[in-house]
């Protein structure tokens, strides 16, 4: 699209801001990165631009300069169908799979997750996830299950409980954060997390008990 660039969400979606002295080199540049999923180059700046990410978490918007184009990475289930999870030999060399150093099979590159057919890029915070492994993990987000046993979004509850924690000892505000995590999270995990909240109160009596002898 010629007078327009991609916008990101998120500045981590930026992964290459370099020049090239083509569109063809730009193109060129994205394709041979697994990551890249959408770019756009400037022909009279030589801007070339690659983006971990689509239209689902970007997106692509009329600027003025009127050699500024967007390009993305055409996906469909037929690139991934007979690779997925095959030996390693089957993807050497394919950027949209990559061989795992644990399985020996090739899997979703990183920061991608197989939903059946293919490999989506991960959602971000507050994102609807559908899988356990649809959120980015290396942003510490996690797909929440509710109290039906459902799939909802991306949400990073789990670490905010481990600092609270560890920053504020007082239990009664544990004990209501604990109830507010519930509400997002599955009702086991919940379950756990009063089960350290009782920990936490015994402890504290026999800290108290100790000091008083």
């Amino acid at each position: 699209l010629e007078g327009h660039e991609f916008q990101p969400q998120y500045d981590v979606q930026l992964i290459f801001n370099e020049t090239a002295q083509s569109l063809i080199l730009c193109s060129a540049a994205c394709n041979q990165n697994p990551s890249c999923r959408v770019f756009d180059y400037d022909s009279s700046s030589h801007r070339c631009r690659l983006f971990e990410a689509d239209l689902t978490n970007g997106a692509i918007i009329a600027v003025a300069s009127q050699t500024s184009l967007v390009g993305s990475v055409i996906l469909s289930a037929s690139l991934y169908a007979s690779i997925y999870n095959q030996s390693c030999s089957a993807c050497q060399g394919n950027r949209y799979q990559t061989c795992s150093s644990t399985t020996n099979m090739c899997q979703c590159p990183g920061n991608s997750y197989w939903n059946g057919s293919m490999c989506p890029l991960q959602l971000f915070e507050n994102a609807t996830c559908s899988q356990i492994d649809a959120c980015r993990s290396d942003l510490n987000l996690s797909c929440i299950i509710n109290y039906y046993g459902e799939f909802t979004q991306c949400l990073i509850c789990i670490n905010l409980f481990t600092i609270f924690v560890y920053e504020n000892l007082n239990t009664d505000e544990i004990f209501h954060f604990l109830i507010r995590c519930h509400l997002d999270l599955t009702s086991s995990l919940a379950i756990h997390f009063i089960v350290l909240h009782k920990i936490l109160l015994q402890c504290s009596r026999e800290i108290d008990t100790s000091r008083l002898t």
